[in-house]
């Protein structure tokens, strides 16, 4: 997701923004304690829902377990839906997002110069939609991100598992406000990037940092408020019947893309669209 935050279709951002000169970066500087200060908050709101998670899953230990209930404790059932917020920092952006996830439909809400912008990923369909102005532009997935759903528990914080992928190895274990975690690390000639997972079940990341070496650059992301098994109806994956929304084929918008922008509303997370990992 980091690629797809940073670089997704930065010509299209700037479009929403005229007055944006950075280069598709967010002209609004991010006050360096403001921010501080709210990845605290949101590291502390995650480590209170943890604890509560702990103790209930203490007082459940305790309990009388019925028949056949022994090897369901010793693997914990995979959440079949997930929400989190994040809080994402370049140095110079500052950013609130807000993912749900349903198997593999996935729905994201940010803030992008004063546009809110939902992103649904459902099926064979990517959707970007800008609330503000009512449009947006649907667009066919490429197979190689289709492929990949089968491969992954949701469509977001999905970090650790591609550094392992990618070859990071875990270098200790330690606390962050107090929730117990893990950290997993790789670097190489171009970055060096860490993720910090919570120790227990379900196991989801809690920070996620890059240092991109050729711009001394570091992407951080805060995860915050996890929540698991919501109700998330079908409706909640789709748009509003008054959208105006642009509908391509997966070649047709690539061919059109090419030559033009398709400014409607930017495609923020563009692995989920073409395939291939952040």
């Amino acid at each position: 997701m980091i690629r797809g935050i940073q670089t997704g279709e930065r010509r299209r951002e700037r479009a929403l923004d005229p007055a944006n000169e950075t280069s598709g970066r967010d002209a609004r500087r991010c006050p360096r304690r403001p921010c501080a200060g709210l990845r605290a908050a949101a590291v502390g709101v995650l480590a209170a829902v943890l604890a509560l998670g702990s103790a209930s899953a203490s007082a459940a230990a305790e309990a009388p377990a019925p028949d056949g209930a022994i090897a369901a404790r010793e693997k914990p059932a995979v959440p079949g839906t997930w929400h989190a917020t994040v809080f994402f920092s370049n140095g110079e952006t500052y950013r609130i997002i807000h993912y749900w996830s349903a198997g593999s439909s996935m729905r994201a809400e940010t803030l992008i110069s004063g546009h809110p912008i939902t992103t649904i990923v459902r099926g064979d369909r990517y959707v970007a939609f800008d609330r503000l102005t009512g449009e947006g532009i649907d667009v066919e997935r490429s197979p190689a991100a289709i492929a990949e759903d089968r491969g992954r528990l949701r469509p977001f914080g999905i970090e650790l598992d591609e550094l392992k992928k990618s070859g990071g190895e875990r270098v200790e274990e330690t606390t962050m406000s107090g929730v117990p975690v893990e950290v997993w690390r790789l670097t190489n000639d171009a970055s060096r990037r860490t993720v910090w997972v919570s120790q227990k079940a379900p196991h989801v990341p809690i920070r996620a940092e890059t240092f991109v070496r050729g711009s001394s650059q570091t992407l951080v992301f805060d995860y915050s408020s996890w929540r698991f098994d919501l109700e998330l109806p079908a409706a909640f994956f789709t748009l509003p019947s008054d959208a105006q929304i642009d509908r391509y084929g997966h070649a047709e918008y690539l061919a059109k893309s090419a030559r033009e922008p398709i400014g409607r509303a930017p495609i923020l997370y563009p692995d989920l669209l073409y395939g291939g990992s952040p």
